[in-house]
């Protein structure tokens, strides 16, 4: 009875053991699996604080055949347009369009003497040079284009300060 008693505590052992063992290979197998099935993640390129601070903005010009107003988008770093971003806007116009299928319709040698934005109104004023403009695409450039800034709805056009007979009215987009 003695060794009936023996045998069964061997036996339950050696159970025990061999199945301790299945567990360990099976999982050192998962393992390796899992090792040689790893996806080697590179990192991506880290975005610098200027890529971060990019915006859209959208300037309007007139394109050469057309003659229409068209879309120019263009990514600038927001930094810039804190302290008057409607200045900076209408340099960026002035400068003209980076598209050689568009020109700008705004005369050379227009400056912004200032830009003020009163209530929802832009009140821009020009340069003399501007009323070498012809037609209302130079209008309607700075018009359209100032008002794609959410807070502006319409815009005020002056010459040297002063209102001139064809712009007494304040410009909505068009």
């Amino acid at each position: 009875m003695k060794k009936n008693l023996i045998f069964k505590v061997i036996l339950i052992i050696a159970v025990i053991v061999i199945l301790a063992v299945i567990v360990v290979l099976n999982f050192s197998t998962e393992v390796v699996e899992n090792v040689e099935n790893e996806t080697v993640i590179e990192p991506e390129q880290e975005i610098s604080e200027e890529q971060m601070r990019q915006t859209d903005i959208t300037l309007y010009f007139e394109d050469k055949e057309s003659h229409q107003l068209v879309k120019e988008e263009r990514k600038v770093d927001a930094k810039e347009l804190i302290d008057n971003p409607y200045l900076y806007v209408i340099n960026l116009l002035i400068n003209g369009p980076k598209d050689e299928k568009l020109q700008n319709s705004i005369p050379e040698g227009t400056k912004v003497n200032k830009i003020e934005l009163k209530n929802d109104c832009a009140y821009v004023d020009l340069s003399k040079e501007f009323l070498n403009s012809s037609g209302m695409n130079p209008i309607y450039s700075i018009v359209n284009t100032l008002t794609e800034l959410k807070e502006v709805n319409s815009v005020k056009i002056l010459i040297d300060g002063e209102e001139q007979d064809n712009m007494k009215e304040p410009f909505v987009r068009k």
